[in-house]
């Protein structure tokens, strides 16, 4: 992938992120997404396939970060009997 690609979806995502926070799913059109991203429409089809593969990205790419620090979390008390939720 190249960096203009990497970057026009890393866009893409981070608008459709804000602008379903603030209007919900179905309040946010694509046309909105898209012009937060400064792209063009048909690059929400070509790096998602639809809004509702875009919104599962969203969702994907917060809660890939959060499962990684969990499992650090996680591994770091492993084998530790003694161990508490401040660990």
């Amino acid at each position: 992938m190249s960096a203009s690609q990497f970057s026009t979806k890393q866009r893409i995502l981070g608008a459709a992120e804000a602008l379903f926070a603030q209007h919900g799913f179905a309040g946010a059109s694509l046309r909105q997404v898209t012009a937060a991203a400064n792209v063009n429409l048909a690059a929400v089809n070509y790096h998602f396939g639809s809004k509702d593969n875009l919104i599962e990205a969203v969702f994907r790419r917060r809660l890939d970060a959060l499962n990684a620090r969990r499992h650090a979390a996680l591994a770091k008390v492993e084998g530790k009997p003694d161990a508490t939720l401040e660990d």
